[in-house]
């Protein structure tokens, strides 16, 4: 099947996103239970999607979580080649009754689609599949998509203007393996592994056939698609991150004083560029809160970038991206003299830039002040 994700820029306004929650995501001791990420209201999830040689990055909140349901919220930025910006928000309200029941899944956000798509899950499977699955090794499941109409049917399709014409892919999802996988995720900006379900899909429509692996959050009350992967692209969330409660704020304090640098979770930036994501917003906040209470802490913020592109581009990026974040604390009434920014571009990897959960923990911004022991 020739599939296509990507369109051309000015035809891009929605995507598929994965969800969860921040303010109460629990990471268990080591002897106990493994991680989990619970269905909670303010939870930041970061998906990559990358295709080809290229890679973009998008967040998305679980704005409110009730009996009713679960409401996501997207955001995006997109530049175009002329300068014009255009900036989008798009949500998603999927009732509490198809979490629990439904076989089904609607992939498309449309800038003008209604809130609600009663019958189906948006970044989950429901807890009757997953119990199916658990249970039985199978399940029947039906994927509803866009239909691609110059290269075959699409799937996890970004458009914009008219609305395309959809269609939805019947089949069923098979375990693969007794046995949970451990599947990377960066929690607050700490690599752990999560359990995983690997399920291979089957699916087929107009006499088309797709037979995607998909990895799920091995956790019933949240069963989060972790991963799509296929032969034209991988669709993957590699960060869940805290907001900044009470929680995150001591942690951050804590690191700075007793290490003197910290990398901070919940800054993300529009795809490649220096434009802070509103997501953005909680997390400057508490940093200015901090740098508060310790008026003798100068700080340097750092910015890194992974490998992709040239190293002049990442270096360029990485310094806008630190003198954005700087200018935000700033503006918060943080002293500007207190406040320095500095870009390092790709040449300070955490981890490996060949795999997407590791470029993903590549870009990211450190806080830095002049203590014993900091370089």
């Amino acid at each position: 099947m020739n599939t296509r994700l990507l369109r051309e820029p000015s035809r891009i306004a929605a995507a598929v996103s994965l969800a969860a929650s921040f303010a109460t995501l629990k990471v268990a001791p080591a002897q106990s239970a493994a991680p989990t990420v619970p269905l909670a209201r303010a939870l930041a999830l970061v998906q990559t999607l990358h295709e080809r040689d290229a890679e973009r990055e998008s967040v998305v909140l679980l704005a409110d979580v009730s009996p009713a349901g679960v409401r996501y919220e997207w955001s995006f930025l997109e530049t175009h080649a002329k300068g014009d910006t255009i900036r989008e928000t798009f949500q998603r309200f999927v009732r509490a009754a198809d979490l629990d029941t439904t076989p089904r899944w609607h992939v498309v956000f449309e800038p003008a689609g209604p809130l609600e798509h009663p019958g189906y899950t948006a970044f989950t499977i429901s807890r009757a599949t997953f119990d199916l699955l658990r249970s039985a090794g199978s399940a029947p499941y039906s994927v509803l998509a866009v239909e691609d109409q110059a290269a075959g049917s699409g799937l996890l399709a970004m458009f914009g203007g008219a609305r395309p014409a959809m269609v939805r892919w019947r089949g069923t999802l098979t375990r693969v393996g007794a046995a949970t996988e451990p599947f990377p995720l960066l929690v607050s900006g700490q690599r752990v592994s999560v359990p995983a379900l690997h399920l291979k899909g089957s699916f087929s429509a107009r006499s088309e056939k797709w037979a995607p692996d998909i990895w799920v959050l091995a956790q019933r009350d949240h069963p989060l698609i972790l991963k799509l992967e296929d032969a034209a692209r991988v669709f993957q969330t590699v960060r869940a991150d805290l907001g900044a409660g009470a929680n995150g704020s001591a942690s951050i304090e804590a690191a700075l004083a007793r290490t003197c640098r910290v990398e901070v979770p919940g800054i993300y930036f529009e795809f490649n560029s220096a434009v802070l994501n509103p997501a953005s917003d909680a997390t400057i906040a508490t940093l200015a809160e901090i740098l508060a209470r310790h008026a003798d802490w100068p700080v340097t913020v750092e910015g890194h970038t992974d490998s992709i592109g040239t190293s002049a581009a990442n270096q360029s990026l990485s310094e806008r991206r630190a003198a954005a974040v700087r200018d935000r604390l700033a503006n918060r009434g943080v002293a500007a003299a207190r406040l320095r920014a500095v870009g390092y571009g790709e040449t300070k990897p955490r981890e490996t830039n060949t795999t997407v959960e590791g470029r993903a923990r590549n870009r990211r911004v450190e806080l830095l002040r002049p203590c014993g022991g900091a370089r």
